[in-house]
């Protein structure tokens, strides 16, 4: 029974589920393919997904959040239909490297000019854009594969947190935060990460619009980690502007300066910590 009473009136609470258990992701399939939600493990953070062409679930998971429905979310696809989201062939640098860096790099958002195909809902209308996500975390990749087995290509969704608050890194929160508001919680620890706490919050995000790649957003995965990737699958040179959003993990509170580079077209990592710097207030 999921249901509980609140000021006179039947709430309907979120059905508890572990990603460790198959039969558990199958029935997380079965809320997502009827137009449901669920907050479920990210590779170190939570995130609120449904199905990607189904407005009234990314409605839904505004409405849960507390943000405003303008604000568009996010795709959760796997490297293997990104073509079928992103418009691949307007990218101005070749994407041989995509899905073999999307495998090995931790976790990566990529804003990509939108495909034809791409559910429109989610699409920027100024820019034409839109933003793809993945990460290589077996939980996720068993819930896409019994997703896409029936039908639905892709994931929408964005970070489990309320409006302005830091994304949930333990269930416990996801329950306080989402319980009626959503339609299952899938519990998780991320046991891997212990020794990597840098890894507990929002993902890095890059841009592929432009002629090489930028950095959009820091996360959970550095500079010189993407660097390095996008050096081994033949990427140009990442640029790093001025005006790249910072994320900070639920129990990260200090504010820190942000470093940058003078120089818009910097030569190396060493450079740009060692070279031409100054501290953004």
């Amino acid at each position: 029974m999921n249901d509980r009473i609140s000021a006179g009136r039947v709430v309907r609470a979120a059905h508890r589920f572990q990603a460790s258990n198959p039969e558990h992701l199958d029935k997380v399939a079965d809320i997502i393919i009827k137009g449901g939600v669920v907050a479920f493990p990210f590779n170190g953070v939570f995130g609120l997904l449904g199905d990607v062409d189904n407005p009234a679930a990314a409605e839904q998971i505004h409405v849960a959040k507390g943000r405003p429905l303008d604000k568009k979310l996010i795709t959760i696809a796997d490297p293997t239909v990104i073509h079928e989201i992103g418009d691949l062939d307007r990218v101005p640098f070749d994407l041989n490297g995509l899905e073999p860096m999307l495998r090995r790099i931790h976790a990566l958002g990529i804003i990509f000019p939108a495909a034809k195909t791409a559910p429109q809902h989610l699409v920027d209308s100024e820019k034409g854009t839109i933003v793809v996500i993945w990460t290589q975390y077996e939980p996720l990749i068993q819930l896409d594969q019994r997703l896409r087995a029936r039908g639905v290509r892709a994931m929408v969704g964005t970070s489990a947190n309320l409006k302005d608050q830091p994304t949930h890194i333990e269930a416990k929160g996801l329950w306080n935060d989402f319980s009626t508001t959503i339609d299952g919680i899938v519990e998780a620890n991320f046991d891997h990460l212990k020794d990597k706490p840098y890894r507990l919050k929002s993902t890095s995000m890059l841009d592929f619009t432009d002629i090489r790649p930028r950095l959009h957003r820091s996360g959970n995965v550095s500079v010189k980690e993407i660097e390095e990737a996008l050096r081994e699958h033949n990427f140009p040179e990442l640029y790093i502007p001025r005006d790249v959003i910072q994320v900070h993990g639920r129990e990260i509170t200090a504010q820190v300066p942000v470093i940058t580079a003078e120089d818009p077209t910097p030569k190396s990592w060493f450079e740009r910590i060692f070279g031409k710097l100054h501290l953004t207030q």
